[in-house]
């Protein structure tokens, strides 16, 4: 079934890139400002290790929360500038997943979707119906015939 449907086409961010760029770029400062920190200005009970730490994790934060701002802000602008298209639209009215995957891949192939629908089912049906019944299965035989035993001579005999 062929039809028409409105369609909205617009740039959008990725959203965990551009929050792992400012945490990337907060770690950066935080190192950067790690290197113009005196050890003597520090408060008593710290030292320039747990400092630089601390402006890891604050400043690390602050640009992952950034990041996802900037983010926020793009996509909103997106929206804004979004085009409208109609385009054709082939609509499937199947459920069935595995029926879709069927048919996209006869089309692809050339062939007709519907015509193999009643083989596939007959298929299906013919091996989910005869019970996987093990009972009557033989005995593996080696080359000597000797069933099942798993040696190439017979019982007794020296080779």
């Amino acid at each position: 079934m062929k039809d028409q449907i409105d369609v909205s086409v617009r740039r959008s961010p990725k959203y965990s890139v551009f929050m792992g760029i400012g945490a990337v770029l907060g770690i950066a400062i935080a190192g950067i400002l790690a290197i113009f920190v005196d050890p003597a200005d520090m408060p008593m009970g710290y030292t320039v290790g747990k400092g630089m730490g601390l402006m890891l994790l604050v400043l690390g934060i602050g640009g992952l929360f950034l990041g996802g701002l900037v983010a926020l802000i793009l996509d909103w602008r997106g929206r804004k500038k979004a085009k409208e298209f109609r385009v054709d639209a082939q609509i499937d009215m199947v459920d069935d997943p595995k029926e879709i995957a069927r048919r996209r891949i006869a089309e692809a192939r050339g062939e007709d979707p519907d015509a193999g629908a009643d083989e596939g089912a007959a298929a299906s049906a013919n091996t989910e119906s005869a019970p996987a019944d093990d009972t009557h299965a033989q005995p593996a035989v080696d080359d000597e015939g000797d069933a099942g035993t798993g040696r190439d001579s017979a019982p007794g005999s020296t080779v």
